[in-house]
């Protein structure tokens, strides 16, 4: 037992473990290193876990317990397993959560992907005089003169490609003992044999003395492997996609593998279809939607360094990468790569931590950069690259207010006649008009105009959204529905029953009133619930079989439609104020991002595209930093505001989210967290409070949030503050650092 050798082994628990345990290795077993995934027995079960380090030595041998197995693929990344610490760290989860996030799909490890090979059987040589008994043909014997020639194992696929025979005829000369069936792991890639010469077969698209800089830039960090982080800023249309493209493609000519992050799954199919033009082959794409079975070979591949090009949502990034080169955040600034369940996290954040580990350079894009990004470019952290000019050529669109006190809608609509008359003007000359409306379904509110009874989930304090389409009332929140009745359930009244403010059902309704014989489409995740009707979509607007565009966010950012001269922002005033650190911020992101929408390819100054927003406070400082075209202007008073309160980029936030079932049992609990909370200088602890959504998917809600200077250790306060107090099976806490949702 002396001579064993001990390592430490990091286990996938799902629940509180951040430790790792020492395990024994068996002496007949060699070549043992970190990264290696093993089944490791705990308690009364085995649990899948990594090897971490050497052995901490606190425990004696004899009561260590022995790895059960090794698994034969390749090790995790020492960059995956640095991740997997610093991300459980920062934001004080549990490392056994992380650790599962990374080695997910767990199918990748029980079960990776085997092929088959056939190779001669020991007892046969090529003397066929000697086993004429088995009747051979001549396709068996071009089998075996096959295998004979390549002196080992031959592939199935290659084999029945270079014979010509059926997988019954290997079958049965195996059950003749003729040959040898072995399966083997999947080593070969989706991308197959990406050269240089292949991913430059397209024409390159002309670029501009911007772009050429900055590639250029971004090329020199990549051939150096150098971490710097680049702000790729431009306007809409600037050619930022075109732009990193190229810096891919310097990767791969570097033998590098590349990590791509897209906010949302609604990006990828027009994004993958220029990829595509650009370099004649698919990427790996990873998300929410794909099947296990997909995630196990991606998963796979890119441990085994093959897979060169992945894209995917926020989860991509625990993806273990064995020979990262470059990532590439699209669209950084948008809230969606914050995980607000589980662990939670930011994966730009996490992006720019991951490839420092890898000595790789990241590029963060956007025409609407987060005020911290934008920050870190002021004090130098981040180099800043921009793109002032569209890459088309095109003039940006004129951008013009309607003053909805002076130019209101006519009763019962919602649209200006101000705007009614721009969409005319675009439908005579056969360009195509969007009208903007962050608000899915047919209304967000239905009242009685009796007794005033706002209808409400019964499982979230919120109102239920109209889908008229569906003759449905909806939950956004927690998906309970029920059928829109004209009867009151509080006072019973009949044909009382009103709905309040637009969706964008509700404008469609509108639209095709004033526009019978118009072409519309309505894009929202309500109309458009798969990919394929996405892609369908995004192809009629491009053909111009589509006059009148009507959508939510899910249009706002990305898409490129050349047949685009009006965007009409329909409710402008929606989100420009509440008690949300970050709402100034991304209400200007938005509409500046759908503004960028229109005219992307006019270039004839006079006939430049035009964006009309819509809003009763015309003198709001978001509508006049866009309707000028002063972004910068409008970051430095939000960096003021934010410095004068010791706000994030200046200061650091945090929350600690409580939620019970039982109301009386979560009041208890967050009074006696209060009455333990820790007196620290630069720490203020505001709280606790009703969450402002206190019941949530059938659960009460409160909060807390703690403000600090940046020198300040904020994650041990917290977690020792939570340690002081034994927490009710019944009650959940999460501790949320750098908090984007105050909800």
């Amino acid at each position: 037992m002396a001579n064993i050798e001990t390592k430490e082994v990091a286990v996938l628990l799902t629940g509180p473990f951040n430790e790792p345990f020492d395990y024994l290795i068996e002496e007949c077993v060699e070549g043992i290193y970190p990264g290696q995934i093993v089944l490791a027995p705990l308690g009364g079960r085995k649990v899948i876990g990594i090897i971490v380090g050497e052995g901490s030595k606190k425990i004696h041998k004899e009561r260590l317990k022995i790895i059960s197995k090794i698994f034969e693929i390749n090790p995790i990344p020492k960059e995956s397993i640095d991740l997997i610490y610093f991300l459980a760290g920062w934001n004080c989860a549990y490392k056994g959560l992380v650790l599962k996030m990374v080695l997910s799909p767990i199918e990748a490890i029980t079960s990776p992907k085997y092929a088959k090979t056939y190779m001669l059987s020991q007892q046969i040589n090529l003397d066929f005089e000697s086993i004429k008994n088995y009747k051979i043909n001549s396709k068996t014997k071009r089998v075996l003169e096959v295998l004979e020639q390549s002196k080992s194992e031959v592939f199935q696929e290659d084999l029945i490609k270079k014979t010509e025979v059926s997988k019954a005829t290997l079958r049965n000369l195996v059950k003749k003992n003729l040959l040898q069936e072995k399966m083997i792991p999947v080593k070969t890639p989706l991308q197959i044999n990406i050269s240089k010469n292949d991913t430059n077969k397209t024409n390159k698209i002309k670029l501009n003395d911007q772009q050429k800089f900055a590639i250029k830039r971004i090329n020199k960090s990549i051939k150096n492997m150098q971490p710097d982080c680049f702000l790729l800023d431009g306007v809409p249309g600037s050619g930022k996609t075109d732009t990193y493209f190229e810096t891919v493609q310097t990767c791969l000519d570097e033998g590098k593998q590349v990590l791509i992050l897209l906010p949302e799954i609604a990006l990828t199919p027009d994004w993958e279809k220029r990829f595509y033009e650009r370099f004649s082959f698919n990427p790996l794409i990873w998300h929410s939607e794909i099947t296990k079975k997909k995630k196990k070979e991606i998963w796979l591949y890119a441990l085994n360094g093959t897979a060169k090009i992945i894209v995917g949502a926020r989860s991509a990034l625990m993806i273990p990468i064995t020979n990262l080169g470059l990532v590439v955040v699209d669209e950084e600034h948008e809230p969606a790569f914050k995980q607000e369940e589980n662990v939670r996290y930011n994966a730009r954040d996490m992006a720019v931590y991951r490839a420092i580990k890898s000595s790789a350079p990241i590029v963060l894009a956007s025409a609407t950069p987060s005020l911290e990004t934008f920050y870190n470019t002021k004090i130098g952290k981040y180099i800043h690259l921009t793109l002032p000019k569209r890459a088309t050529g095109a003039e940006m669109p004129s951008i013009k207010l309607i003053d909805l006190k002076c130019d209101p809608p006519l009763k019962g609509n919602w649209i200006s006649p101000v705007l009614i008359n721009e969409i005319k003007s675009k439908l005579i000359k056969n360009e195509q008009s969007l009208l903007f409306l962050n608000r899915r379904g047919y209304a967000p509110l239905t009242i009685c105009n009796s007794c005033g009874n706002k209808v409400k989930c019964i499982n979230c304090e919120t109102w239920l959204v109209e889908h008229r389409s569906d003759n449905l009332l909806i939950c956004h929140h927690c998906g309970f529905k029920k059928k829109i009745s004209n009867v009151c359930d509080v006072c019973n009244s009949k044909d009382t029953m009103k709905s309040c403010g637009p969706g964008v059902e509700r404008i469609e309704e509108e639209i095709n009133k004033l526009f019978p014989k118009a072409k519309l489409i309505t894009i929202s995740s309500d109309t458009l619930k798969n990919q394929n009707l996405l892609i369908d979509a995004i192809e009629k607007i491009k053909n111009g079989k589509v006059d009148i565009i009507i959508g939510t966010q899910m249009i706002a950012k990305g898409h490129d439609f050349p047949s685009l001269k009006l965007v009409g922002i329909v409710d402008s005033d929606v989100g420009l104020s509440g008690g949300d650190l970050r709402a100034s911020e991304r209400s200007f992101q938005l509409l500046q991002q759908v503004s960028g929408r229109s005219g992307r390819h006019s270039k004839d100054i006079n006939d430049k595209g035009t964006v009309f927003l819509q809003t009763y406070d015309i003198k709001n400082p978001i509508i006049n930093a866009i309707s000028q075209y002063n972004r910068d202007d409008f970051f430095e008073k939000e960096l003021q505001y934010r410095k004068n309160a010791n706000m994030p980029p200046f200061g650091r936030l945090a929350a600690i989210i409580l939620s019970s079932r039982n109301e009386s049992a979560l009041n208890n609990f967050a009074s006696e967290l209060s009455r333990l909370a820790p007196l620290f200088e630069n720490v203020t602890i505001f709280g606790p409070a009703p969450a402002p959504l206190y019941f949530l998917r059938g659960k009460y809600r409160s909060r807390f949030l703690i403000k600090s200077n940046k020198s300040v250790n904020l994650q041990q306060v917290l977690l020792n503050w939570t340690k002081k107090i034994n927490k009710p099976s019944n009650i959940k806490l999460s501790i949320d650092i750098d908090p984007y949702s105050f909800m």
